[in-house]
């Protein structure tokens, strides 16, 4: 079965090097074996942090947490109480997040933080 949040993810990848964005994904997810999990711990891996971290010009971070689509039957994907927590943290310390399930939704997000010109 295809994996739709990795193809929505690798579509914004592929938006925003077009756009010529300075960004980074952030692979958080997947299962570890509990001495993994915690040298990344340790390390200061923090779940819930959102998969794409956007640098904009003045050197200011935005977030992107991908969720999957609706897809027929499928509903769409939903936040963690780890990702609503730190989304809530990150818009405290004054760091943008926004949820998207679309390269559509992305280029809104852009725009309503102001980064509506294209490269």
């Amino acid at each position: 079965m295809k994996n739709d949040e990795h193809e929505v993810q690798k579509a914004i990848c592929q938006y925003l090097d077009m756009r010529q964005i300075f960004y980074f994904a952030i692979p958080n997810g997947g299962k570890r074996s509990k001495s993994e999990a915690g040298k990344f711990k340790a390390e200061g891996v923090k779940s819930g942090i959102p998969d794409v971290c956007l640098i904009m010009p003045g050197g200011f971070a935005y977030f992107l947490e991908v969720k999957r689509p609706k897809n027929g039957k499928t509903p769409k994907g939903r936040l963690t109480d780890n990702q609503k927590n730190m989304i809530e943290a990150l818009d405290d310390v004054g760091c943008p997040t926004a949820v998207v399930y679309s390269v559509a939704d992305v280029i809104s997000q852009l725009i309503d933080w102001g980064f509506n010109e294209t490269k």
